[in-house]
């Protein structure tokens, strides 16, 4: 009966119910910051995590996200450190998943229907990094890194502590994930020891309101992005309009499509705030405080980004940094400048873990070869519009006109290969790149061939300017 009340809204039921538990956080994350023990949050959030997964994606769709997430904790249990355990459970929970997204081809083929795998995407983040927090915990400190320090943890936790982290319900549905550090010293309290607190937790109603406000003002668009669907690029009708028309609404479709990820994240997002786990410490002056700790997008920095590496740091900054954290820097020998096959493998790992359509991977390879051109850019035609004096920059005139042709060739490429990420298949690729004669594909080997393999890098260290007396 509630399913038929919710078709009448006339979107999907379970994007409706979905949003329906987003909003339910709130009031719950309010109790759970004010119960008096960590047992009773961990209870909490086995109880409502699972409640949501059942009723928003199905009667049994918890039944996953339990057995391999008992699986990873059983595996990091029993397995000694010589043989790796943490690359055991990276590769089980790839693997799961991997299973998962095959499983959903075969149900929804190029279907946008939310299910399990959502959620199980979500949790191989936080599976994969709790193992290799627990890895890091058994080394020495003089082979961490500071931040490895930080996030390694010395003994298993109780499967209820575990359990509790793995269900942590004001993001189990749409994310971010987090890191069982932040988890365990948000419950116990210790998140909140410092100076200025003195253990208790500060109030945390007006970033809540904050971010849950800039949530509901990405719904417009995302309504909008439903009358501008993305598939319209792959479409003869788009073909045959003026070229500069097609550049245009190639972007704004593309941007268009991204606003259900600002909307799902910030509302997420506001219910962790209000739980108190956002918070972050303080500014350098020691009273402002900040509540960024779980911050997933910055929705500006990503639509105005100059480079691949700006898009990478302000959007799914969650996945972004268990990427760097436990793919790009685990391939990358300390005090060694990472290779290629670090980028590639990293953009590997992310495709992989996204599915198997073809689309995810067509967006990866082409942000691979955009990184590279950036670092190429960068090393050899940046120097040419800020001079080197000694230890101190010096823009030229056209500077601003090279930071401004980047940004628009870095975005509009970004959106020529994210539509093939949102049409899935690569038929609906190949229909927009034929629109566009393949030029765009052309431009960037070309560029990646004269800027790696062509033009030489300029002196690094330009003559000394003259002092004059």
């Amino acid at each position: 009966m509630i399913d038929s009340y919710l078709e009448a809204t006339g979107f999907p039921v379970d994007q409706v119910k979905t949003v329906i538990c987003l909003l339910m956080s709130y009031p719950f994350a309010a109790i759970l910051k004010r119960l008096p023990s960590a047992n009773l949050k961990h209870i909490m959030n086995i109880g409502l995590g699972v409640f949501y997964c059942t009723w928003s994606l199905g009667e049994w769709s918890w039944l996953h996200s339990f057995i391999s997430s008992l699986i990873s904790y059983g595996l990091l249990m029993v397995i000694p450190n010589r043989y790796k355990p943490q690359l055991i459970v990276f590769a089980f929970c790839l693997g799961y998943l991997s299973i998962s997204h095959i499983y959903r081809i075969y149900t929804d083929y190029m279907g946008w229907t939310l299910d399990f795998t959502g959620p199980q995407m979500i949790l191989t983040l936080k599976l994969t990094s709790f193992a290799w927090n627990l890895h890091d915990g058994s080394k020495a400190d003089n082979e961490l890194s500071e931040d490895q320090k930080r996030r390694s943890i010395k003994k298993l936790p109780t499967l209820l502590e575990f359990f509790g982290f793995v269900y942590f319900f004001p993001t189990f549905l749409a994310g971010p994930t987090m890191e069982i550090t932040d988890y365990l010293d948000y419950t116990s309290g210790k998140m909140f020891q410092v100076r200025q607190l003195n253990g208790k937790a500060p109030s945390s109603l007006l970033p809540a309101l904050k971010t849950l406000g800039l949530g509901l003002l990405m719904f417009p668009f995302v309504v909008l992005s439903g009358q501008y669907p993305v598939v319209y690029l792959s479409t003869n009708e788009f073909r045959y309009e003026p070229l500069l028309y097609k550049l245009i609404k190639l972007h704004i479709f593309v941007v268009l499509s991204r606003f259900r990820y600002y909307f799902g994240w910030y509302m997420s997002e506001g219910s962790a705030v209000l739980s108190g786990i956002g918070f972050n410490g303080f500014e350098k002056d020691g009273v402002t405080m900040k509540w960024d700790r779980i911050t997933n997008v910055y929705p500006l920095s990503v639509e105005l980004a100059s480079n691949v590496r700006d898009v990478s740091n302000n959007w799914n900054i969650g996945t972004s940094d268990w990427l760097k954290r436990y793919v790009y820097l685990r391939l990358t020998p300390a005090g060694a400048k990472p290779t290629f096959f670090a980028t590639f493998a990293t953009y590997a790992i992310s495709a992989f873990w996204h599915g198997f359509y073809p689309g995810y991977y067509i967006f990866f390879v082409a942000c691979t070869l955009l990184t590279e051109v950036a670092k190429d850019m960068r090393r050899k035609i940046r120097p040419y519009f800020v001079k080197q004096n000694g230890d101190v920059a010096i823009q030229t005139p056209l500077k601003t006109v090279y930071d401004i042709v980047g940004s628009i060739c870095c975005v509009w490429w970004l959106s020529f290969f994210g539509a093939s990420f949102i049409f899935l298949n690569i038929e609906r690729s190949i229909h927009l790149w034929n629109t566009f004669s393949y030029i765009p594909i052309i431009i960037l080997f070309v560029t990646f061939i004269l800027l790696r393999f062509v033009l030489p890098t300029p002196r690094s260290t330009p003559r000394p300017i003259k002092k004059t007396n």
